[in-house]
C-alpha cells in the first residue's frame, strides 16, 4: 500500500479530502497537510515527517501538492530527496484523489501511483462544448438490440438473462459515486440510468452519459425497454449495474420479470413532503407504500452511500416509524 499526503496552501486540502471521502468513503492511507499563513518551509517538512513517523519503515508515499514550486512542494521533495520510494505529484485536483485512493491499497510504487495520478488529473479537465474532441467514448442513449438488425436469437440461450450486478436507488442516477465507488466494487460490464423523463431528455442524458468511465457502456432507458433488453437473451451473462430513481421504478422492474433479491438505497433528495429515513434518503408516502411492496416480495433494502459503508438494513419498523 502506497500512504498518501495531500498538503496545499491554506486549508483547500481539508476540504478536499473532506469532498473525496464523501464521495468515495473512508481509508485509512490518506492524510492531509495544511500550509497556513505565518508557517514556512520547516513547518511543512516536520508535519510531513511527524505523519511518516507513523509508517512502517520504508512504507512509501505520494505526495498530492496544489502548485509546482510552491511551500507544499519544495517541502515534500526535501523529504522525498531522502526517501527514493517516494514521489510528488503536482496538481492536486478531486478526479485524481478519487483515482488515486482507489489505486492506492493495490499498489506498492509510489512512482507508478503518480502516473496514474498525472494521466487522470490530465484526463479530468473538459470543457462543455468541446464536445467532439472530449466526449468520453460511450454507448449511444438507445440500447443496441434496436440499432441493429433483426437477428437470429436462437443462437443465444432462451432462458439466460443478463445478471444484474447491483440496483441501486439514486435519483442522481450516474455521478461521481457511481462511477468511482459502486461501478469499480461490482465490476460491471455496462451501467443502465432507467428513468422515463431523463431517458426523453436529450440534456440531461447527454450530461449522464459522459459520467460513464472509460472502458464503460452506458445508456439511459425508460424503465419499459430496459425490461425489453433485460429479457433479450442476446446479453445472458452480462454484468449490469442498474440505477433508478425511485422504489416504484424498481417494483415495476421486480414485477415485469426482472431477477434481484436486493436493492442498495443510495440517496433520495428532499422534496416538499418527504421524511427523512436517512441524511441522505428522503421518502414520501408513495415511496414507503413501494418499498413495502419490495420487502413483501422478499427483497433486501439497504441503504448504502459508498460501497465501503456499511450497510443499514431498510425494515418495515423504521417505514412505519415515519408519520404521514
Amino acid at each position: 500500500m502506497v500512504n498518501l499526503i495531500v498538503a496545499t496552501h491554506g486549508k483547500f486540502s481539508e476540504e478536499l479530502v473532506n469532498s473525496a471521502k464523501m464521495v468515495y468513503g473512508e481509508v485509512d492511507n490518506l492524510h492531509v497537510v495544511t500550509f497556513l499563513p505565518g508557517e514556512g518551509q520547516d513547518n511543512l517538512v516536520e508535519k510531513y515527517e511527524a505523519i511518516i513517523a507513523g509508517f512502517e519503515t520504508d512504507t512509501p508515499v505520494l505526495f498530492l501538492v496544489d502548485l509546482f514550486g510552491g511551500s507544499p512542494y519544495n517541502a515534500a521533495a526535501r523529504v522525498v530527496a531522502k526517501r527514493p520510494q517516494d514521489d510528488i505529484v503536482t496538481g492536486v485536483n478531486l478526479p485524481m484523489l478519487l483515482e488515486v485512493m482507489d489505486a492506492s491499497a493495490d499498489e506498492d510504487n509510489a512512482s507508478d501511483l503518480a502516473a496514474i495520478a498525472k494521466e487522470v488529473g490530465n484526463l479530468s479537465v473538459k470543457t462543455f462544448h468541446a464536445k467532439e474532441e472530449e466526449a468520453p467514448k460511450v454507448a449511444p442513449a438507445k440500447a443496441e438490440e434496436e440499432e441493429a438488425p433483426a437477428e437470429d436469437l436462437s443462437k443465444y440461450d432462451p432462458n439466460g438473462r443478463m445478471n444484474v450486478s447491483l440496483l441501486r436507488i439514486d435519483d442522481r442516477l450516474i455521478h461521481g459515486q457511481v462511477a468511482t465507488s459502486w461501478a469499480k466494487a461490482v465490476k460491471c460490464e455496462a451501467i443502465f440510468a432507467v428513468n422515463d423523463d431523463v431517458a426523453n431528455d436529450e440534456l440531461r442524458r447527454e450530461l449522464l452519459l459522459q459520467i460513464v468511465p472509460p472502458g464503460l457502456k452506458g445508456y439511459v432507458i425508460p424503465v419499459e425497454k430496459a425490461i425489453k433488453v433485460y429479457h433479450n437473451p442476446k446479453y445472458v451473462g452480462k454484468n449490469i449495474l442498474w440505477l433508478v430513481t425511485k422504489p416504484a421504478d424498481a417494483l415495476r422492474l421486480l414485477e415485469a420479470g426482472v431477477k434481484f433479491d436486493k436493492i442498495n438505497v443510495g440517496g433520495m433528495t428532499y422534496k416538499d413532503g418527504n421524511q427523512m429515513l436517512s441524511d441522505a434518503v428522503t421518502v414520501s408516502k408513495a415511496d414507503v407504500e413501494a418499498f413495502k411492496a419490495l420487502l413483501d416480495k422478499g427483497i433486501e433494502l439497504t441503504m448504502q452511500k459508498v460501497a465501503t459503508n456499511p450497510k443499514v438494513e431498510v425494515t418495515k419498523a423504521k417505514l412505519d416509524a415515519l408519520k404521514f
